[in-house]
C-alpha cells in the first residue's frame, strides 16, 4: 500500500496543506480492504482513490470493484486471537466519520484538517 500512502502525501504536498498524522494509515487500511475483500483484488481488478479538501476536514474515498460475496458488515469485533480484522476498529477510533460510500461500492473516511496553510 506504499503507492496509496505516497499518492496521499504527494497530493497534500501539491495542495500545500499539512497531512493529518493518521491520513496515510487510514488510506492504507481502506485500500488494503478493497484488495482483500472486493473484486478489486482479483486479476484485472482496480480501485480508485479520491481526496477531498474542506475548510475543516479532509475526506478520502476508496471506490472498489464490489464485494466478493454479498455486503458484509463494516463494523465487527474480531476475536481476541484473530491475526487480522482490527484495521477498521482503528479507522473508527481515528476518524471523525467513516462508512460506505452513498453510491456505488467503497468506503470513505473523514479526518480533521491540521492547522496550517490553506489551499
Amino acid at each position: 500500500m506504499a503507492h496509496v500512502r505516497n499518492w496521499v502525501e504527494q497530493t497534500c504536498a501539491q495542495w500545500r496543506v499539512p497531512i493529518p498524522e493518521v491520513l496515510t494509515l487510514v488510506a492504507s487500511e481502506l485500500a488494503s480492504n478493497a484488495i482483500a475483500h472486493t473484486h478489486s483484488g482479483r486479476p484485472g481488478g482496480q480501485f480508485a482513490t479520491r481526496l477531498l479538501l474542506y475548510p475543516d476536514r479532509m475526506r478520502l474515498e476508496v471506490r472498489d470493484a464490489g464485494p466478493l460475496s454479498g455486503r458484509t458488515p463494516l463494523r465487527r469485533t474480531p476475536a481476541l486471537t484473530a491475526e487480522h480484522g482490527r484495521g477498521l476498529v482503528l479507522v473508527d477510533a481515528l476518524a471523525t466519520d467513516w462508512g460506505r460510500l452513498p453510491a456505488g461500492t467503497g468506503t470513505f473516511v473523514e479526518l480533521p484538517r491540521v492547522p496550517g496553510r490553506s489551499a
